[in-house]
């Protein structure tokens, strides 16, 4: 299965050093050039970074997104990627409403625990806190009801 990745997950990953799960969950991870730029490093090599070529929904989306989110949402539906991953709450409204499928950050974690590439979800998600990344209480209680559940 393949995806499309926005910044705020790689970045996410990345703090807690489990960036290496994305390659772990799925066959093929794509990334726009705007979120390679975003990032501010370079990406692992097994992250494809692919240029959008239909510039103008990236402009309408632009006008509520920003551009990694807009880039995101446009590669996703330019490759039939079967999932975006994205974290802002607008931009999933708003890529749900055009069809995609939608993951976060602590879905990835949640699909991490179900296939045993992570021990202690309740730990990943208090270091993802630690390093300052927002979650909502909401989302931290039901992401542990599903771990609990499903594993």
């Amino acid at each position: 299965m393949k995806v499309v990745v926005d910044t705020s997950v790689l970045i996410a990953l990345s703090r807690i050093g489990k960036l290496d799960l994305l390659r772990n969950l799925f066959t093929l991870v794509l990334a726009p050039r705007a979120v390679a730029e975003e990032y501010g490093e370079p990406l692992p090599g097994w992250i494809k970074v692919l240029d959008v070529k239909n510039k103008q929904l990236v402009r309408a989306l632009l006008e509520y997104l920003h551009r990694g989110e807009a880039e995101a949402i446009t590669l996703a539906i330019e490759t039939d990627t079967n999932i975006v991953i994205l974290d802002d709450k607008k931009a999933r409204n708003i890529a749900r409403r055009l069809g995609l499928k939608i993951i976060g950050t602590v879905g990835i974690l949640v699909l991490a625990k179900k296939q045993k590439l992570i021990d202690d979800i309740e730990a990943e998600i208090n270091h993802l806190l630690q390093k300052s990344f927002y979650l909502s209480r909401d989302v931290t209680t039901k992401a542990l009801e599903i771990a609990r559940k499903d594993c």
